[in-house]
């Protein structure tokens, strides 16, 4: 009898600790790791959004706890249909970037330039693009 309750008891211990790492790794699905064609195309889509001024002192920081004086949004649905993995964030978009947030925690998860940021080193990046295409055309 003591055999079949210890085995009941490793049995529900086991599938706790399967459940607990279940729910462990869904948490972790909020925590996106964008690519950079992702991070565009958040920062095109809340290009219209209005920005609020950056906290004073601290600046936000990933895995850090967003400031009580930013006030987040839920992350909108022209976003998150390019986007999906910013489907269940929410966001504080500030004069030079977007700051990405877990909604169950209020910690920032990632934080993403804003598009003036990126077109400027985008055109540096498509003067070299042009620089090389034009080098490659001439060995051809």
């Amino acid at each position: 009898m003591h055999q079949l309750i210890r085995g009941g008891a490793i049995a529900v211990a086991l599938l706790g600790s399967v459940s607990f790492a279940a729910a462990q790794r869904a948490s972790g699905d909020v925590h996106p790791n964008l690519t950079a064609s992702q991070q565009q195309a958040v920062s095109q889509g809340l290009a219209s959004a209005p920005s609020q001024p950056a906290p004073s002192g601290e600046q936000p920081q990933v895995g850090n706890k967003v400031p009580d004086s930013m006030s987040a949004q839920s992350v909108p649905g022209n976003v998150t249909d390019q986007v999906p993995e910013t489907k269940n964030l929410l966001f504080v978009k500030l004069p030079d970037r977007i700051v990405l947030i877990d909604p169950d925690n209020k910690l920032v998860t990632q934080i993403v330039m804003d598009s003036a940021t990126t077109d400027s080193g985008t055109t540096g990046s498509n003067t070299g693009g042009s620089t090389t295409n034009t080098s490659d055309r001439p060995s051809r």
